[in-house]
């Protein structure tokens, strides 16, 4: 029987949407992430894939692991993290899963007889870009972010397939440009910023801390999440910032039910669930403090709602790469296939066809290695 050695997307590449890509080599079947969404409850379809061998995990959120419940009629694979993603799953996974081997942040590892490298990947705690030996080199991004204040990103090795994290499209705007039009509410009356804890929380945070006057208030799964940063996922931290997060989770005031006259950082990222959707139902109908959502607000959310009403605003913290960065990316590796994943390629896919060319843009797949 013949061996079929391809990449299979299977959901987010072309399109904004969960990321699960499927890899099948000299026999053996792995899955790079396994989400969930955009919409909550909205998983890949796995079409005829009944089973895999091994899953990578790139790293925690919900649009990369979210995805778990399918885990069982793939046959129960083994998850491959690292140990600081592990970390975060173990308190916050809601599906069970094996636990296969322990991925470095920086380094290589043997993931049923593939050699896997991997390094940080400047996104989030315990975050990591995955480079495949086979077939002249097989990167998956996963999340990345060159510009982070606070989470290291190391530099990928060349890849003749390149799966990119396009979550911005063609935008090249620099986080010094989106930190410029933030300032004005960082130094307003009191502005509410519903943050993710496991990402842009400790990194706006850590910003604060270092170019404001005062410390910006915590809620407590920001707070445990810079304490996490400070134990199993220090290796993510720059070391510049470790005072700064030793600062934030001793002396950062607490949310406390809200001081809208103050900076407050505070989950869920949308308002959907946690102290910023009590928070946000509190202040609603008030003119202050002033509200800022600064990632991704799903359809249907309280953050898209309020935006929608001009209750909010939406100004975007960086946390994915810009446009000249993936264009740089794609240079530095060699790439001669490239998949822009996490965003929809309606209104890109002519910009991404001319920048990253001569490489072929794959959009769809599956791709023959």
């Amino acid at each position: 029987m013949k061996t079929i050695n391809r990449i299979q997307p299977i959901s987010g590449v072309g399109d904004k949407a969960a990321a699960c890509i499927l890899l099948d080599y000299d026999g053996k079947r792995i899955l790079l992430d396994l989400g969930e969404g955009p919409a909550p409850g909205q998983l890949p379809d796995m079409g005829d894939v009944d089973h895999v061998d091994a899953v990578i995990i790139s790293h925690t959120h919900r649009d990369h692991i979210g995805g778990f419940p399918l885990l069982p009629r793939l046959g129960n694979p083994p998850v491959f993290a690292t140990a600081g993603a592990f970390s975060l799953m173990a308190s916050s996974a809601e599906h069970a899963f094996q636990q296969g081997g322990i991925l470095p942040a920086n380094g290589t590892a043997d993931v049923i007889g593939i050699s896997v490298t991997t390094g940080r990947s400047g996104h989030a705690p315990g975050g990591v870009w995955v480079h495949l030996d086979v077939a002249g080199g097989v990167l998956y991004c996963g999340d990345i972010c060159l510009e982070s204040p606070l989470y290291v990103y190391d530099p990928p090795p060349p890849a003749r397939v390149v799966i990119l994290d396009a979550s911005y499209g063609l935008d090249d705007t620099p986080q010094a440009e989106r930190i410029a039009a933030l300032t004005p509410f960082f130094n307003g009356d009191g502005l509410l910023l519903p943050i993710p804890p496991d990402g842009r929380g400790p990194d706006i945070a850590v910003y604060l801390a270092k170019h404001e006057r005062t410390l910006p208030a915590l809620d407590p799964a920001t707070r445990e999440m810079i304490k996490n940063l400070l134990a199993e996922n220090r290796p993510y931290a720059h070391d510049s910032v470790i005072p700064v997060l030793e600062k934030l989770a001793a002396e950062a005031p607490s949310v406390n039910g809200g001081n809208p006259k103050i900076v407050m950082i505070a989950a869920s990222g949308s308002a959907i669930s946690g102290t910023s959707a009590e928070l946000t139902a509190r202040w609603e109908n008030d003119e202050n403090p002033a509200i800022v959502f600064t990632g991704f607000m799903p359809p249907g959310s309280p953050a898209r709602r309020l935006v929608e009403m001009g209750r909010a605003h939406f100004l975007r913290w960086n946390v994915h790469p810009r446009h000249a960065d993936n264009v740089a990316l794609v240079r530095e590796t060699g790439a001669e296939i490239v998949l822009p994943a996490f965003c929809d390629a309606v209104d890109n896919e002519t910009g991404w066809r001319r920048d990253f060319a001569p490489a072929d843009l794959c959009l769809k797949g599956p791709v023959a290695l």
